[in-house]
């Protein structure tokens, strides 16, 4: 998954270091590339793809060095928070909030729903596109349109009244929310040989959360590919052994099942990212039961082991299990 702190703190993301993987060489297929919006157009127009550069040539050099298991790249941009002073100035001032399950910390993030922010991002991305759409070492872009505290577009963080009530007296509303996600696609529409992933959850409302709407961008991210635009795959990032029956994100889950039975070869593609650090056979067989391409996983961080808690044998079988389609029992 790559580590994210950087984006949290509002800091530079230092270049990939895939050496942290050197034990764990066939265990893994992929690894993130994160970057900053910031980083990479630190003024409009001017484009610095010297650290997207390091990062990529960082990862062709552990391949070099590991033919046999090389790593493909998911590159994600983060928005929201990393947004250039430049689109702050066109969009208006950035807007604080807390983040954290009881309000710990606060985050300054960008009018990622305004129409300066949302048309500088989508040149931004066209941009990014034209550049590395044709590198055969990028497998997967993520979708950050319309994301705000993290990288997750359906993650507003409304759902506190004190960010409820500084987000709407900014001029966020549910319909400004809606109509920036239903033209996230378009976004990445210069992406055509790189598939995209989309991070699907209930939209909040404040309060309240609809499903309804969000199974309506599920729907044309399955049919994206179809209709011209990027082959867009099904996700969320909450996956654990107990998601498809969570009251939060369960009925998500139904509906990656319904649009995952779509006959090929429109059938949609589909990943997850694990709700947090733990990791257990019981959500990977949760991934393979949705038949998941991938599963982003995180890397130890501190206290917390992420993939390091389970063996590289088990890993290197799971990863395997995922590229073959096979399930996974417990």
């Amino acid at each position: 998954m790559g580590y994210q702190g950087p984006y949290s703190d509002d800091q530079p993301f230092p270049p990939t270091d895939p050496s942290a993987l050197d034990a764990y060489a066939g265990a893994f297929s992929g690894i993130v590339v994160n970057e900053s919006w910031s980083q990479l157009e630190p003024s409009a127009g001017v484009y610095d793809w010297a650290p997207l550069d390091t990062s990529l040539a960082n990862v062709s050099a552990w391949n070099l060095q590991h033919p046999s298991t090389p790593l493909g790249v998911k590159l994600r941009v983060f928005a929201g928070q990393s947004a250039p002073d430049w689109v702050v100035a066109l969009s208006g001032p950035k807007v604080t909030v807390t983040i954290g399950l009881h309000g710990e910390k606060t985050v300054s993030v960008g009018r990622f729903w305004t129409t300066p922010f949302r048309q500088a991002w989508s040149t931004f991305q066209h941009a990014l596109a034209a550049r590395y759409d044709s590198n055969p070492l990028i497998r997967a872009v993520s979708v950050s349109s319309c994301s705000s505290s993290t990288g997750e577009p359906f993650i507003v963080p409304v759902a506190g009244r004190v960010n409820s009530a500084t987000l709407l007296g900014a001029g966020w509303s549910v319909q400004a929310q809606e109509t920036c996600l239903q033209e996230a696609l378009a976004d990445y529409s210069g992406w055509h040989q790189t598939p995209v992933t989309f991070a699907f959850s209930p939209l909040p409302t404040a309060p309240g959360f609809d499903q309804s709407f969000t199974n309506s961008i599920m729907a044309d991210c399955a049919s994206s590919g179809a209709s011209g635009g990027p082959q867009c795959l099904l996700g969320n990032n909450g996956l654990s052994s107990q998601a498809p029956t969570s009251k939060a994100i369960g009925s998500t889950y139904a509906e990656i099942a319904k649009l995952e039975q779509t006959p090929e070869p429109d059938r949609p593609g589909v990943y997850f990212q694990t709700v947090g650090s733990p990791l257990d056979c019981q959500a990977m067989s949760v991934a393979t039961a949705f038949h998941a391409s991938s599963v982003e996983v995180w890397p130890p961080i501190g206290r917390l082991k992420g993939f390091s808690a389970i063996p590289v044998a088990t890993l290197a079988q799971w990863n395997q299990d995922l590229i073959q389609g096979h399930p996974i029992t417990c």
